[in-house]
C-alpha cells in the first residue's frame, strides 16, 4: 500500500515538474507507450519441454520520463498483461494464468549525448515497483467436467481407470480460483532491469525495443508458494513523444542569446538612480537627483515639475505653472496671449509670401516628398528639437500646433519669437 501511494505521489509531482518547469535539451517531459509479451518463469513450467515461445502472453505498457540532466531520466511505468504456465508431465499437470497490474520507478541512463551522430543508442534502467496479482487456472473442461490426468498422456472426466471414462479437451479458460481463502499476499515488490535500444525518428518521436527483467519478492504468483521467488521478463516495442522544441529552434535560440547576460540586464541601472531599470518609471533621471522608489525626481508641491528643474519648489496645490515651475497668474496668460495675437499677422504674412502653396499642408506634403526622393532635409537646430515630438528630424503642423498648446499651458520654454523662428523653419525645410 505504501509503495502504490509513493507510486502515485512522484506521478503527480512529474507532472507538476514538468508542466510548470523550463523546456530544454537536458529537461524535458516525454510519454511512452507500448505492447509487448510476458514470459514467467517460477514453480510452474520449468518441468515441460515446452519452449518460450509457447508461454508468451501479451501486455502494454503507459510511461511518463522526466530528463533531468544529459545522460539521466527517471521513468513511472504502468504495465498491464498475463502471465501463464503449464506442466504437462504424468505425475504434475499444474497451470495458472494471472493479470498482473503493475506501477515502478526506474532511474534511467539514456546515451544520446554520448552517441550524438547515431540514429540508435542503447539504454539502461533500475528501479523498484509494486506488482498486484490473483492466479487462476484451467481445472475444468468447457462443460464444467473436471480433467483427470492418466499416466497415458490423455485427459479424462474420471479418475484414471475408471471404465466409463470419456476424453477431454482442455478449454484453456482459467475460470477457477486458485487461492480463494487468500493464504497468501496477491501482492509483491518488484525489482525491474532494464535494457534497450533507442531509435530517433524526428526531433520529438523516438521508437525503442527493449527488455525489461522484474524480479518479484513473492514465490505465489503461480500459486505454489515455495521454493525461490517467482520473475518474469516483459520484451515490448514502444514509441515515445518528446515535449521539448525542435533543435533547430532551440539553436536558433541560443546563438540569439549567447552573449545576452540577463543577470547585468535583470540588475542593471543605467542612470545610477539606485533603482533597477526593470522597476524604474522614470529612466534617464540625471545624476545626482533624488528620486522615489519608482525610479522618479521628487516633485515636493505636486505641480508635475521636479524638484531639481523647479524655480518654485513651494507653488500652490492646482496652481498652473510653466516649464520651469513658476506659478502663473491671470496677467501673465493674458500677457501671453496679446504677444500671440501680436505675431499673428507676422505669420499671416509669412505664409502669404508663399503664393505657390495654397495650404500648409501642402506645403508640409511638398517637403516630405523632397525628402523622401533626395533622402536629404534641412538639419533641425538644436532649439527646435525638443519640437520634435516623433523624432523623425522634421517639423510637421501638428508638432508646432502641439508646441503652441505648450505655449499656453506653460509646459515649455518656448517663446512667441521662438515660435516664429520655428514657423520660419517649417517652410524652409
Amino acid at each position: 500500500m505504501f509503495l502504490k501511494k509513493l507510486f502515485i505521489v512522484f506521478l503527480c509531482a512529474l507532472l507538476f515538474k514538468s508542466g510548470f518547469g523550463q523546456t530544454s535539451s537536458n529537461n524535458f517531459l516525454s510519454l511512452n507507450a507500448g505492447a509487448g509479451i510476458l514470459v514467467y518463469y517460477g514453480n510452474i513450467g520449468q518441468t515441460n519441454n515446452l519452449s518460450s515461445f509457447s508461454r508468451m502472453n501479451t501486455g502494454l505498457n503507459l510511461a511518463l520520463e522526466q530528463r533531468f540532466s544529459k545522460l539521466f531520466s527517471v521513468a513511472a511505468t504502468g504495465l498491464y498483461g498475463k502471465l501463464a504456465e503449464s506442466n504437462n508431465l504424468p505425475t504434475d499437470h499444474r497451470n495458472f494464468q494471472s493479470s498482473i497490474y503493475q506501477g515502478d520507478l526506474s532511474l534511467m541512463l539514456r546515451t544520446e549525448k554520448l552517441f550524438p551522430k547515431s540514429s540508435v543508442t542503447p539504454f539502461l534502467g533500475v528501479g523498484i515497483g509494486y506488482v498486484a496479482f490473483d492466479p487462476y487456472g484451467d481445472l475444468h473442461a468447457a462443460n464444467g467436467e473436471k480433467y483427470y490426468y492418466w499416466s497415458n498422456g490423455s485427459i479424462m472426466n474420471m479418475p484414471q481407470g475408471s471404465p466409463n471414462a470419456m476424453p477431454l479437451q482442455r478449454s484453456y479458460n482459467y475460470n477457477t480460483k486458485l487461492d480463494s481463502l487468500n493464504k497468501y499476499p496477491h501482492s509483491s515488490i518488484v525489482i525491474p532491469f532494464t535494457f534497450g535500444f533507442n531509435m530517433r525518428l524526428t526531433d520529438n518521436f523516438c521508437a525503442s525495443i527493449g527488455a525489461s527483467y522484474y524480479m518479484a519478492f513473492t514465490n505465489a504468483i503461480d500459486n505454489v508458494n515455495k521454493g525461490k521467488n517467482d520473475s518474469y521478463l516483459y520484451a515490448s516495442f514502444s514509441l515515445t513523444y518528446e515535449f521539448r522544441k525542435k533543435e533547430e529552434e532551440k539553436s536558433q535560440e541560443d546563438k540569439r542569446y549567447s552573449r545576452v547576460n540577463f543577470t547585468s540586464i535583470e540588475n542593471g541601472d543605467s542612470d545610477g538612480d539606485g533603482v533597477k531599470d526593470s522597476k524604474d518609471k522614470c529612466p534617464g533621471t540625471p545624476k545626482g537627483v533624488k528620486v522615489d522608489s519608482d525610479g522618479c525626481p521628487l516633485d515636493s508641491d505636486g505641480d508635475g515639475i521636479p524638484d531639481y528643474l523647479d524655480k518654485e519648489p513651494n507653488s500652490k496645490k492646482g496652481a498652473i505653472v510653466d516649464a520651469n515651475g513658476i506659478t502663473q497668474t491671470d496677467e501673465m496668460l493674458a500677457k501671453k496671449q496679446t504677444e500671440w495675437d501680436a505675431g499673428a499677422t507676422e505669420r499671416s504674412d509669412l505664409f502669404n509670401a508663399n503664393p505657390t502653396q495654397t495650404t500648409i499642408e501642402q506645403i508640409e506634403k511638398k517637403s516630405l516628398e523632397n525628402k523622401k526622393e533626395t533622402g536629404k532635409s534641412k538639419s533641425l537646430p538644436v532649439e527646435f528639437q525638443s519640437a520634435d515630438f516623433n523624432k523623425d528630424g522634421f517639423i510637421s503642423v501638428s508638432e508646432i500646433n502641439q508646441v503652441i498648446d505648450g505655449f499656453f499651458s506653460g509646459e515649455n520654454d518656448f517663446t512667441v519669437e521662438k515660435i516664429n523662428r520655428l514657423v520660419d523653419f517649417f517652410f524652409e525645410q
